[in-house]
């Protein structure tokens, strides 16, 4: 896969596009989170509910002071719901 896409944002570049140069470096910014995406398929569905899940923990503590903190609520919340839902589907 790497090197399909290498090859690619090769083929890009060579056609001296500014569209074309600016998407080529756009694949490589992003490179790292394609390869991710390719290598372990989590569902946007899933990506969109943790969002949410931070977005409603953001709003309901209105602020924080510390972002360690914050991301330990983050956790928190996710083993929490992780645990509800094994506990619902062996039910």
């Amino acid at each position: 896969m790497l090197r399909y896409l290498k090859s690619w944002i090769d083929q890009l570049r060579w056609q001296r596009l500014k569209p074309m140069e600016k998407l080529a470096d756009m694949l490589l910014n992003h490179l790292d989170g394609i390869l991710n995406y390719c290598r372990t398929k989590v569902p946007l569905g899933v990506v969109e509910t943790v969002n949410g899940n931070i977005k409603a923990l953001l709003r309901r503590g209105r602020g924080y002071r510390n972002l360690n903190y914050l991301l330990l609520k983050a956790q928190r919340l996710a083993a929490t719901r992780t645990q509800l839902v094994a506990f619902q589907k062996a039910a």
